[in-house]
């Protein structure tokens, strides 16, 4: 939908709400959230090792139940803070709206394949704030997969032809060899990086390759195709 706005939140989900309510300035808003470290933290609870492959984490069975809990604590936060002021959500958490292809080299996880992109635009219709959790479905099995959430983001928005896609988190943006911001780069020309940085990239090269017309990555750094 031109003019949409997808925004993932990162790291402080329930912080960073405002920021994409600002960002979306009355435009439609799609949120989809992670839930790395309340993942993580659970894992730990459970005495459960995390374990992560460039950047993604890889998911065994007691990993995808951690994730499924705490995912679904996120979206609880999130509905319950949306509501408090005066916005309603449509929580999607049990892979409703994502049929994936699955990474064996990641155990159960994930990649995107089809989006149901006419809930979205249901929950829009019924004026709620559609509120995605990276949760799909494997499109051989009735098995649901853990999906990295910038690879959810981009999917979302090119299913939807967004007009732009914010990764929102306490990163301020791309940096370079010196720790300074990169305002602006090219998907043509994207930086090297490691860990979480990494597929924040790889999603963004997929979503300006997919037609959105612009990505964000913090507040600081601009990506163009």
């Amino acid at each position: 939908m031109s003019g949409a706005l997808v925004a993932k939140l990162g790291g402080n989900a329930l912080a960073l709400l405002p920021d994409a309510l600002a960002a979306a300035d009355g435009r439609p808003l799609v949120l989809v959230h992670g839930g790395g470290a309340q993942i993580t933290a659970l894992m730990a609870q459970r005495g459960i090792p995390a374990r992560f492959v460039d950047g993604r984490r890889f998911t065994d069975l007691p990993t995808l139940a951690c994730a499924l809990v705490a995912l679904a604590d996120v979206s609880d936060e999130l509905v319950a803070a949306l509501r408090a002021v005066g916005r309603e959500a449509q929580a999607f958490r049990q892979g409703e709206l994502l049929q994936c292809t699955r990474r064996v080299e990641l155990g159960l996880v994930g990649e995107p394949a089809t989006i149901a992109a006419d809930a979205i635009r249901a929950a829009w219709g019924a004026d709620r704030i559609p509120l995605i959790a990276p949760i799909g479905r494997d499109l051989d099995t009735p098995r649901l997969l853990n999906v990295n959430a910038d690879d959810v983001a981009a999917a979302v928005a090119i299913a939807i032809e967004a007009d732009e896609l914010a990764f929102l988190s306490d990163v301020p943006g791309v940096l370079d060899d010196a720790g300074v911001v990169l305002p602006q780069i090219s998907a043509s020309a994207l930086p090297t990086a490691t860990g979480g940085m990494l597929p924040k990239l790889e999603a963004c090269a997929a979503a300006l390759a997919g037609g959105v017309r612009c990505v964000r990555i913090g507040a600081g750094t601009e990506v163009r195709a």
